[in-house]
């Protein structure tokens, strides 16, 4: 339990937020790496794998990301139910998201093992990255389940407070990942060389470890008895309707950002294979520099769903500027490295020449989207911390998926701007999803939301 926030000194509170948000930064930092460590070893292999990678992970997340996005209703009714004493009930909140990620999570994995080749040809033209995402997709989708499971268990010790779990199994996981990247891309240890299949594979089985792990922490004793996890009457029809009430919007959200991010990288096909690529790298290395604003987001939406919990509206306020302002210090750092040095970030993921000179340019103007990026993501988390997740799910939707793959269109094919016209549709989106966080913020109706 967090202290009472409208009444601890500015330091203090700022300790707070930076307390919970650092384990949870790192443990996306994680996660991230990943899809990096994907990127670095597949870069090895070519510009065709490498953007192959690109498309089928946009794919995948359209899907996985749109379910996973329950978590955040997860991490809100769990840290509510913390601020107000009622920790028994969190066992039934956990029950009531895993039936719901379970049962979709077992259809679209069906889905996709049964129609990869009519997925990937939704979204590129090339015969090589068709068949090399093929390949990608079937893998990943054999892992969506435990994927799914990871986060749920995630968004339970989130919302208690307890962001130094995800942090830990967050980076085993990635470790892991790494190891099993290197074996099973390039044939190690005696195994074959799967490639681009292998780093699915990496994936997959880091990603099942990292559950297991999950589970066995909510069974230890002590945990299981004061949350009651996973009893087996913990589930409760009458909790499904107000459950999903708040976690359809941020999954709606999700898959529309991530149709979005599809269309847009169709709109880089449209403009080269090497636009892909290039495109696919900087998303790479922009995803790790969003991750401190997330991490203090996540924190911010536990830290304002507890005080409201416990009728503190003043703390929650303090807690979403207090979260800006470190949010913004921690981005415009790595802000300030993209654009001092971006030549040298893009060569990390590849050898080509060509595509670092189209990347750099790109990842520069990366650089002037974080300290934007971060009022947006940490003032989402605010609300949805309150339980306001449709305010944020159409917010995004209007600025992201209205506007960016018309913009990238008409900037990057129609005006001839190429990749940079196209990447400058994304600042265009970020800078206005954070004006419409900060108005929404300042109205201060979701002060009196209970969930």
């Amino acid at each position: 339990m967090v202290p009472e926030l409208g009444r601890i000194p500015l330091r203090r509170l700022l300790w707070t937020i930076a307390t919970l948000a650092t384990p949870v930064a790192l443990a996306n930092v994680s996660q991230t790496l990943m899809g990096l460590v994907d990127t670095l070893m597949v870069g090895q292999l070519g510009t065709g794998p490498l953007a192959a990678v690109g498309v089928a992970t946009l794919l995948f997340s359209a899907v996985a990301m749109t379910i996973k996005s329950v978590d955040v209703a997860v991490q809100t009714f769990t840290a509510q139910r913390v601020g107000a004493g009622r920790d028994a009930e969190v066992g039934t909140v956990l029950a009531t998201a895993l039936t719901v990620v379970c049962s979709a999570g077992l259809l679209v994995m069906l889905a996709g093992l049964h129609w990869p080749r009519v997925l990937m040809g939704l979204v590129s033209r090339d015969p090589e990255v068709i068949s090399l995402g093929t390949s990608y997709l079937i893998w990943r989708f054999v892992g969506i389940l435990p994927f799914l499971i990871f986060f749920m268990f995630r968004g339970v010790y989130d919302g208690v407070g307890w962001t130094r779990i995800g942090m830990l199994v967050g980076m085993g996981m990635n470790l892991l990942n790494v190891l099993l990247n290197w074996v099973l891309i390039f044939g190690k240890l005696g195994l074959p060389a799967l490639g681009v299949a292998g780093a699915a594979v990496a994936s997959s089985l880091s990603g099942a470890l990292a559950s297991a792990v999950m589970i066995v922490i909510a069974l230890s004793p002590s945990v299981r008895r004061r949350f009651r996890l996973l009893y087996r009457r913990n589930l409760d029809p009458g909790l499904l309707v107000p459950f999903l009430r708040v976690a359809w919007p941020p999954a709606a959200q999700a898959l529309a950002v991530i149709v979005a991010m599809l269309i847009f990288f169709f709109i880089l096909g449209l403009i080269s294979t090497l636009a892909v690529a290039a495109g696919n790298v900087v998303m790479r290395i922009a995803a790790l520099s969003f991750m401190p604003g997330f991490g203090v987001g996540v924190a911010v939406q536990t830290l304002v769903g507890q005080a409201l919990g416990r009728h503190d509206p003043r703390g929650a306020v303090r807690a979403g500027w207090g979260g800006v302002g470190l949010s913004m210090l921690f981005m415009g750092s790595f802000g300030l490295l993209f654009l001092t040095v971006p030549g040298f970030l893009v060569r990390l993921f590849t050898t080509s020449d060509e595509l670092v000179t189209a990347g750099a340019p790109v990842l520069r103007l990366m650089g002037l989207v974080q300290i934007i990026d971060a009022v947006g993501v940490t003032l989402a988390g605010a609300l949805r911390g309150a339980g306001a997740t449709r305010i944020v799910m159409l917010m995004d939707v209007l600025t992201g998926f209205c506007l960016l793959p018309p913009l990238a269109y008409l900037f990057g094919v129609v005006l001839h701007g190429g990749l940079m016209g196209a990447f400058m549709a994304l600042l265009l989106w970020f800078s206005l999803y954070a004006i419409s966080m900060t108005y929404w913020f300042l109205r201060g109706d979701w002060k009196t939301l209970r969930v």
